[in-house]
């Protein structure tokens, strides 16, 4: 039965990422001038306050070597990352978010939302309350998970 669960669950997780790469990190949203890759990338090194190796970013976001390569030299372009190297091992590059990648990074988190409420807006006061306390039941479990 837990196995079957997991299966179970394993396809509506994977069934929602379409909706989600379809209606709010849809190719060609760029008012933000930041893609989907970028924005995560951003994220994960706002999150964590250190610099991250170019390895352990692609590691943690699932991109390849050389795609987040060319990730971060986009990001070093617009001033979003910096290279740094290791203060202990200097063959080792380091990638951390500049002060300007933080406030980009805020700036299309806030027009997200606002593009998520929009698509939000077709649905009626119960859908909202269900699909809330589903996020929020979801959120909690998902925190449980390493």
């Amino acid at each position: 039965m837990t196995e079957d669960l997991r299966d179970r669950i394993a396809v509506l997780m994977l069934s929602i990422l379409p909706f989600y790469h379809k209606k709010i990190f849809r190719s060609g949203h760029c008012a933000t001038g930041i893609h989907a890759a970028q924005y995560r990338t951003l994220g994960v090194l706002m999150r964590e306050g250190t610099p991250l190796t170019m390895s352990e970013l692609g590691k943690r976001l699932y991109i390849s070597k050389p795609y987040m390569t060319v990730l971060v030299d986009q990001l070093i372009r617009d001033g979003y990352v910096e290279r740094m190297p290791d203060t202990r091992d200097r063959r080792v590059i380091n990638i951390s978010i500049t002060p300007a990648g933080s406030r980009h990074l805020r700036r299309a988190g806030a027009e997200y939302k606002t593009d998520i409420k929009a698509i939000l807006s077709d649905l009626n006061d119960e859908d909202l309350k269900e699909l809330c306390l589903s996020l929020e039941k979801l959120h909690r479990i998902f925190a449980k998970i390493n």
